[in-house]
């Protein structure tokens, strides 16, 4: 399945399970399950914005993108998470109102049985979107916050039923300790995904700002070296956009090559880097003296005579 159907998939399965869980908080009036479905909610937006996202990194280069569009994800991941902080503060608005006017929440088997349902359909979907780790950030990012659904409705649903046993044997400490164990959970639940959205949010505004992860432009350097005629490899610049990489190579090669010899080099070196990065490849070519002895240099190392 491609990155575009898995989006619709996922789509479709966020708003099952928003309109499930706040069927359920009809049912129980739980600040817990409230912050649940707000959550769900937001995420929700996410896969609508990841949707367009994704139909957005499709798109063939253009005059005007010549690399493509495939940082449209990683914008989408910007998005969903901002969303999902804003969120943050209406949940705490209700948990403080349930504490002040102290409301014990009202398990019932419908509830359950909802939530239940819910968390079935979060648990496939995260299977179902971690095919797609490391190909698309953000269904990568929607796995992330499915796997946090998944975690928060399994402990709404132990606290729908613990409180469904104790308003039938023990109501007094129902009543008395129901409303703190549902705000306690609904704080425990907003802290998760906040910080859970910081993350991505971090990584994502780390690759809108061109960051290159050391281990990748190592691999990328390494890959040019082994190409036979590579005398030393001066420089290279990476830089990731959606799940591909793109590069800028400076090689140097012997100087008593002739232009056609050199440009083969070349062309071996970015068909080899394009296999390990995807994106597209750039490679300058220097020449060198053959007095000189192959060796790597990076771009903050100064070679010195001997």
């Amino acid at each position: 399945m491609d990155k575009l159907r898995a989006a619709l998939t996922s789509l479709l399965a966020g708003l099952a399970v928003t309109t499930l869980k706040l069927l359920a908080w009809t049912q129980s009036f739980s600040v817990a399950i409230l912050a649940d479905a707000v959550h769900s909610a937001v995420d929700l937006l996410a896969v609508t914005i990841t949707y367009l996202a994704v139909k957005a990194s499709l798109k063939p280069p253009d005059e005007e993108h010549p690399y493509g569009h495939h940082k449209a994800e990683t914008l989408g991941g910007v998005g969903g998470s901002l969303a999902v902080l804003a969120s943050a503060a209406f949940v705490a608005y209700e948990a403080a109102m349930k504490m002040i006017h102290w409301e014990p929440y009202t398990p019932t088997l419908i509830g359950i049985a909802i939530m239940a349902a819910a968390i079935f359909i979060d648990l496939n979907r995260v299977v179902f979107l971690r095919r797609f780790k490391g190909v698309s950030r953000a269904l990568e990012a929607d796995a992330i916050h499915f796997a946090s659904d998944f975690a928060s409705s399994s402990a709404i649903l132990a606290m729908l039923v613990a409180g469904a046993a104790a308003s039938i044997y023990a109501p007094e400490a129902f009543v008395r300790w129901g409303p703190a164990l549902d705000v306690a959970l609904a704080a425990a639940i907003t802290v998760y995904f906040v910080r859970l959205s910081l993350n991505l949010l971090k990584s994502s505004v780390s690759e809108l700002l061109d960051y290159a992860p050391p281990d990748i432009v190592e691999k990328t350097r390494r890959r040019a070296q082994e190409v036979s005629g590579v005398r030393t490899v001066k420089a290279v610049k990476v830089r990731k956009s959606g799940g591909i990489y793109h590069a800028e190579v400076t090689i140097t090669v012997d100087e008593n090559l002739t232009i056609r010899e050199a440009h083969e080099i070349a062309d071996k070196v970015e068909k080899s880097v394009k296999e390990e990065l995807g994106g597209d490849v750039s490679v300058h070519v220097e020449p060198c003296a053959t007095t000189q002895k192959p060796t790597e240099s990076h771009p903050s190392t100064t070679s010195k005579p001997p």
